[in-house]
C-alpha cells in the first residue's frame, strides 16, 4: 500500500511540473535537500563548479537552489514523461527510481530536445532528501549550446 501511494504522489508531482507548476515537487523537498546533476553543463554549474570524483557532485542544495532549478525546467518547457517508478524501503528510508523521457517539443510537436533519464530519489517520511539525475550529458551539452547560441525559444526551434 505504501509503495502504491508513493508512486501516485511522484506521478502527481511530475504531472504538475509538466503543467508548469513546480510547487508540489518543491514542497516535497526538505529545506536542506540535495540535487546531483551530472556532467559539466549550465544545469550542473547553476550554483557552484562541478566536482569530479567517484561520489556524485551535489550541484544544488537547499530550497532556493532547488526551486531555481525547477523554475528553469518549467521556463524552458521541459517535461518528464514517466515510464516506470520503482519504490523500495520503509517510510523512514525510501528509495524511488523513476525512468522517464525528458523532452522539449516545438509548436508542431517535434522533439527539439529528447533524452532518456533515470532519477534516483532518497526520501524519509515522504520528504525528499536527495535527488540524483542520470542522463546522456552529451545531449544536455548540445541543448545548452543551442540555447547559448541564442536560438529561439523552444516553441520556435526546428527539430534536432
Amino acid at each position: 500500500m505504501y509503495k502504491t501511494l508513493v508512486r501516485a504522489q511522484v506521478r502527481r508531482n511530475l504531472a504538475r511540473l509538466n503543467a508548469g507548476d513546480h510547487g508540489p515537487l518543491s514542497r516535497a523537498a526538505a529545506a536542506d535537500a540535495e540535487l546531483c546533476f551530472p556532467g559539466d553543463n549550465s544545469w550542473s554549474r547553476q550554483f557552484r563548479p562541478v566536482r569530479k570524483g567517484r561520489a556524485a557532485s551535489v550541484t544544488h542544495r537547499g530550497t532556493a537552489e532547488l526551486e531555481a532549478f525547477a523554475q528553469r525546467f518549467v521556463d524552458l518547457g521541459l517535461r518528464l514523461d514517466v515510464e516506470d517508478i520503482l519504490v523500495a524501503g520503509p517510510p523512514w528510508r525510501t528509495r524511488i527510481c523513476v525512468r522517464a523521457t525528458d523532452s522539449v517539443d516545438d509548436h508542431d510537436g517535434h522533439g527539439v530536445y529528447v533524452n532518456r533519464v533515470v532519477v534516483f530519489i532518497e526520501a524519509r517520511w515522504g520528504v525528499i532528501r536527495r535527488w540524483e539525475d542520470y542522463l546522456d550529458t552529451e545531449r544536455v551539452h548540445d541543448w545548452d549550446a543551442r540555447l547559448e547560441a541564442g536560438e529561439a525559444p523552444a516553441d520556435q526551434l526546428e527539430p534536432a
